[in-house]
């Protein structure tokens, strides 16, 4: 007879690696789903998620079982996250349009956009592109206010589990969350052209534009506000069509980021629809 979480976890605490390793295996698609909208940068999300299953090896004598293995093991993994984003540069707002920029001034740089999303496995999703974006945006806030974010508008947590994931009061979880919120409406009203015509960045259309006829997927929508932004990231499939031009965009993007490359003023049409 198979072994349930509760037989699991006792081995687990006794000292059994194999019943760690199948818990730990089986909660390995949401942890890594949350690391992908925290970090976003496939190899450093994955390196925080092994730290994370690390510590939940480390540290399992002392779960106490008030929540399913996978809650427990994302909490931490949304804390070693935030300690991972600290030890960052922060982002700028707008390093989407520092990219572009670079992009539009460099053979290299555009010519392996294009050859990634000629190839046949691309498929233009709304959903994943704008959960990218989001995260990317995110990269630009204090990270407690990110991971507060996340866990809540994303993640779907509640307060309270979203607090004691965090090991902060729920006061405080309400003042990072609402400057969170702030902070994210404030740049996409200068930023995405979905949500203010006036937006610089039409990176969801240029990238829908590369697409073959019959990848495209439905015409882009304007979104009115933050809500609907939201709404789609947590539609968004945890891997798609997008993944490779994606994780091309993550790893570039840190390059740019770390190194404080490209103008932020918007001074190409790399980004720009072409429809």
């Amino acid at each position: 007879m198979p072994l349930d979480e509760k037989d699991l976890i006792a081995r687990a605490k006794s000292g059994d690696a194999q019943a760690f390793d199948r818990l730990s295996t089986a909660a390995r698609p949401q942890v890594l789903a949350l690391m992908r909208r925290m970090i976003g940068h496939p190899e450093d999300a994955e390196d925080v998620a092994q730290e994370a299953t690390i510590a939940a090896w480390n540290n399992i004598a002392g779960f106490r079982g008030d929540a399913a293995f996978a809650t427990w093991l994302t909490a931490i993994a949304a804390r070693k996250a935030a300690d991972h984003l600290r030890r960052q540069k922060r982002w700028r707002r707008e390093a989407q349009v520092a990219y572009a920029n670079l992009c539009a001034t460099s053979e290299t740089l555009s010519g392996e956009v294009v050859s990634t999303a000629s190839d046949p496995e691309f498929v233009f999703d709304l959903r994943e592109h704008v959960a990218y974006c989001f995260t990317c945006v995110g990269r630009s806030l204090p990270p407690d206010e990110h991971a507060a974010l996340v866990l809540r508008d994303v993640v779907g947590m509640s307060a309270r589990e979203a607090s004691t994931a965090l090991g902060v009061s729920d006061s405080v979880l309400r003042h990072r969350l609402a400057a969170a919120r702030a902070a994210m409406t404030g740049t996409y009203d200068g930023l995405c052209a979905l949500v203010n015509k006036q937006g610089i960045c039409h990176q969801c259309k240029g990238l829908r534009a590369l697409a073959s006829k019959d990848r495209k997927g439905p015409p882009v929508p304007d979104i009115d506000d933050f809500a609907q932004r939201i709404a789609l990231v947590r539609a968004a499939p945890p891997h798609g069509g997008m993944d490779a031009l994606h994780d091309l965009f993550w790893r570039r993007t840190k390059q740019v980021e770390d190194d404080d490359l490209g103008s932020t003023v918007t001074a190409s049409d790399c980004a720009a629809p072409t429809e």
